[in-house]
């Protein structure tokens, strides 16, 4: 069994944003995402027995959009804040938070589908940066932190991880990545 979620791959200036502002932030006490732990959930974590038919479903899905027969395109997404997250009451992570597009809403939806792996909660773009824990940062408490960022990323594929769970924080593992625009190949890893 192996914990896996699809997610939007971090490259190009998005990461060199994300990593920018890492690098003015060097001081504070958090666990910095790295290279290939970057990444934009879309579809989130679920267990999984049977990972090459997994594989095969999200080939045929990807095969579907390439050939018209599921209608999805290649898409931008723009973030415009960093701040502390998942809430302000309880936070752990750093993030960056955009509003989602309608295409990556549908490209969720129609991966869920295809999966059969309904999820109705309430979906937030974001793209973890660092992740802590409150008291790390001392009697002072946590900083302010809500920086407005201009940070846009255009969209053409999405990667099968899996999750490994490990007392520093999770391990991020990428399986393939999938390429649904036209003019590209599959790309597997």
């Amino acid at each position: 069994m192996k914990r896996l979620f699809i997610a939007v791959p971090v490259k190009g200036p998005l990461l060199e944003a994300a990593l920018a502002w890492q690098a003015n932030h060097v001081g504070w006490p958090v666990n910095w995402l790295e290279g290939e732990a970057f990444h934009i959930t879309v579809v989130s974590p679920w267990v999984e027995a049977d990972v090459p038919v997994l594989v095969n479903k999200l080939d045929e899905f990807t095969a579907s959009v390439l050939s018209g027969q599921i209608s999805i395109k290649s898409f931008a997404i723009s973030f415009f804040k960093v701040v502390f997250g998942p809430n302000r009451f309880a936070p752990r992570l750093i993030w960056a938070e955009g509003e989602p597009p309608v295409p990556l809403l549908e490209l969720k939806n129609r991966l869920e589908q295809a999966l059969a792996k309904p999820d109705n909660r309430f979906y937030r773009l974001h793209l973890t940066l660092a992740r802590f824990l409150a008291a790390d940062f001392g009697p002072a408490g946590l900083p302010d932190l809500f920086d407005r960022v201009e940070w846009k990323s255009d969209v053409d594929s999405f990667v099968l991880f899996e999750s490994i769970m490990k007392p520093e924080g999770p391990e991020y593992i990428k399986i393939k990545e999938f390429t649904f625009s036209n003019g590209s190949q599959n790309q597997a890893l």
